[in-house]
């Protein structure tokens, strides 16, 4: 294998990790936000039980959307990676071309193989980050009486 086959097949490694990365951060991102929420909600919390009947009505209700939430973010996130993995494949293919025409067929059916990657994976974290957010702020107004409960007491 060349070293211009190596160097590219590297590269593009390094973008399918990278992407991958960006992904995981965007998770632990969530769970961050979620987190810091969560401890909003309970430092608004009256009494022991006022607190506990809130956050079982709460739990409940949002319990089964956010767990459908993150299986559609798992999936997509799974989807990105099985076509980087593809695609890390189709590099190495295209370094074994017996030919530089073949190659060059090979690397440019690769790039336009990775572009259409980026772009359905770009629209897929879109679409599932746009359903986040629209759970969120069908979520968050369920918690408005808890603060303006807190601001009366």
């Amino acid at each position: 294998m060349s070293e211009k086959a190596k160097n590219q097949g590297s590269e593009l490694f390094e973008q399918a990790m990278k992407n991958y990365e960006q992904a995981l951060q965007a998770g632990l991102k969530l769970q961050q936000d979620s987190a810091r929420w969560w401890t909003e909600i309970m430092a608004q919390a009256g009494s022991p039980q006022d607190w506990q009947g809130r956050m079982n009505e709460q739990v409940l209700d949002s319990i089964p959307v956010f767990q459908k939430r993150m299986e559609e973010t798992v999936k997509v996130v799974e989807q990105s990676s099985r076509t980087s993995l593809d695609l890390v494949k189709q590099a190495f293919e295209a370094g074994k071309a017996d030919t530089v025409a073949t190659a060059q067929a090979k690397m440019q059916g690769l790039w336009e193989d990775s572009l259409q990657a980026l772009r359905t994976n770009a629209a897929a974290f879109s679409q599932q980050n746009s359903k986040w957010v629209e759970t969120w702020v069908q979520f968050v107004p369920k918690t408005k009486p808890v603060q303006a409960a807190r601001a009366a007491a």
